[in-house]
């Protein structure tokens, strides 16, 4: 049983759910700290941000972006360090790209369902930078948001801005660069900047009319002009096309296309963008597992050097980890199958050491930190921990590696009933 000590924790008014506490665990038991779930109001509005997202570090703190609004604690100690709410009545957090470039955090935000706002904080002391209204149209899917350097892509109905991280002004205009072939696209940040564009010729009088294509271009995040360009020719009758959904990492490049022969992994050059791959098998088990991009990478995939890995799954949701060499596209090895295993890369580890957090849901062991073999895929344990973080965080809790530290963090917490449930866990990488 993990020995816990109970701390109050004053919330600044408005900034959250009321009151929280925190529980700070025996590192013998391999939980440093823990921020534990309040329960929240009858009908206050649940937050759509995904779990791989809205979770920033400075130096001294790990920042959290939640329903109502963000939080930021201590990184050795777990005690709060400031709180500052959401702007204006809006109750509703959508999405918050994981980048923070500066020190600066920015947040999709509105009422109830929609994500027609933006805004922009000072992560080290919790300061509102900036707010700007989002002109959505007709569209009610809300705004997506890439961040790339010191810029902000969002793309919401028929608006694209590019604004400047620090104050929100325009950094440059994404419809300047569209034709009228190819519309001003879809963004993936991160290390990188991509655009993701489907392309058609429009013109009745072009023998090729109502032909298309796909375009990847790297962008330079502080103009908007392309520095590459990869062209894909769509196959006929294909059922799919290239959207910067399909970013599953911006650096190096990989991407998944969809074709007559179903899905398929391939790899860009970075500095060309030139076809650096083909995975083969094209596509390794029956499902590429996903929370979702949201402008950013796949929080299931990590690059580790000059290797490629992924988790997926085949029949009855079971876990399987992959690797590919990103040189030649050949699999290097795959995992057998486990039930209710989850796995997440964990390349901001920063070494060539394949490192994976691993949830195992539905059983009675905790999560593992552990190390997969780079020739043959052979699984070792780092760290085994506790099986109350596996049960006090839902299957939307990502894991983020910081200066040789885990934190697990849970923007949404749902577990079962009787069980504690936790919005932020940090843990040691060493036993």
């Amino acid at each position: 049983m993990i020995v816990l000590l109970v701390m109050a924790v004053l919330v600044l008014s408005g900034a959250g759910y009321g009151a929280w506490y925190m529980f700070v665990g025996s590192a013998s038991n391999n939980v440093l700290w823990s921020v534990a779930a309040p329960k929240p109001a009858g009908n206050s509005v649940g937050s759509n941000i995904d779990g791989n997202r809205g979770t920033w570090f400075t130096d001294k703190a790990v920042v959290q972006v939640l329903t109502g609004g963000v939080k930021a604690y201590d990184l050795d100690t777990g005690k709060q360090l400031w709180a500052t709410s959401l702007p204006g009545g809006s109750n509703h957090s959508c999405i918050a790209p994981e980048y923070s470039s500066g020190d600066i955090g920015v947040v999709t935000h509105g009422e109830g369902k929609a994500c027609d706002h933006v805004v922009a904080y000072d992560l080290n002391t919790g300061k509102e930078l900036w707010d700007k209204k989002i002109s959505l149209g007709d569209s009610s899917d809300g705004a997506s948001v890439a961040r790339a350097g010191d810029v902000v892509l969002i793309n919401g109905g028929n608006t694209a801005l590019a604004l400047k991280a620090a104050d929100g002004t325009p950094a440059w205009n994404p419809k300047r660069f569209a034709t009228a072939d190819c519309p001003s696209g879809g963004f993936s940040g991160g290390e990188a900047l991509l655009r993701v564009r489907h392309c058609q010729i429009n013109d009745p009088d072009d023998p090729d009319w109502g032909d298309g294509w796909d375009e990847v271009s790297l962008v330079d995040p502080a103009t908007g002009k392309p520095r590459w360009t990869y062209r894909h020719e769509i196959p006929e009758d294909s059922f799919g096309e290239l959207s910067s959904g399909n970013v599953l990492s911006t650096s190096p490049i990989v991407m998944i296309r969809e074709g007559d022969n179903g899905e398929a992994l391939f790899s860009l050059d970075d500095k060309t963008g030139k076809v650096r791959s083909e995975f083969s098998p094209a596509k390794p088990a029956e499902y590429l597992q996903t929370h979702g991009s949201d402008g950013g990478r796949w929080p299931e995939a990590g690059v580790f050097g000059d290797t490629f890995v992924m988790g997926v799954s085949e029949g009855n949701s079971k876990g399987l980890m992959v690797a590919y060499d990103l040189d030649s596209g050949k699999q290097l090895w795959k995992t057998e199958s486990v039930q209710f295993k989850e796995y997440y890369p964990l390349p901001a580890a920063g070494s060539d050491r394949i490192l994976a957090y691993v949830t195992n849901n539905d059983n009675d062991k905790g999560a593992e930190l552990v190390e997969f073999g780079a020739e043959d895929g052979a699984m070792n344990t780092v760290v085994e921990y506790p099986e109350k973080v596996d049960k006090g965080m839902s299957i939307s809790a990502m894991p983020f590696w910081n200066k040789d530290r885990l934190y697990v963090s849970e923007a949404k917490p749902s577990v079962l009933a009787g069980e504690q449930a936790y919005t932020l866990v940090a843990l040691p990488t060493t036993d």
